[in-house]
């Protein structure tokens, strides 16, 4: 039970770090497709705003990673191999799973930022952080209880 507690919260955090590198990522592309002149005190605001309000995507990233890293878990028992980067790998996938399915229900990804390639990449080493967040919230030694 301890083990998919850990489990758990790493997908947490995964999930969380994830998603706020994406929507940083996310703005900024969409900032700088108009072209024109933004200033630092506004780019910060438009970023607050949509890690405050692009929550959905983070309940979109938690089920991609959910599915994502499970795989993962089993891949690496059968290659050992590739069990430093299952994770990392794992998540990059995740999120380019996620935008590539978004983008055939809608024929459009609707997370605007992603919509050029460059954008796209960003998103998806956003995932792939988050696989290795993954593995070292999972990883991690647990803390002795104090007695």
């Amino acid at each position: 039970m301890k083990r998919f507690g850990r489990w758990i919260a790493a997908l947490i955090v995964a999930s969380i770090g994830t998603y706020v590198l994406a929507v940083i990522a996310n703005a900024q592309f969409v900032i700088g497709a108009h072209n024109v002149p933004v200033s630092l005190s506004d780019r910060l605001n438009m970023t607050a705003f949509d890690i405050s309000n692009m929550w959905l995507y983070l309940a979109v990233i938690a089920a991609a990673f959910l599915l994502g890293f499970a795989i993962a878990a089993l891949v690496k028992r059968f290659v050992p191999s590739l069990a430093r980067a299952a994770y990392p790998i794992a998540g990059a996938a995740a999120l380019g799973m996620v935008l590539g399915l978004m983008y055939l229900q809608f024929q459009t990804v609707p997370i605007s930022g992603a919509r050029s390639a460059l954008g796209f990449v960003a998103q998806v080493i956003a995932g792939g952080i988050g696989g290795w967040i993954f593995a070292k919230v999972l990883g991690a030694p647990a803390k002795p209880a104090m007695a």
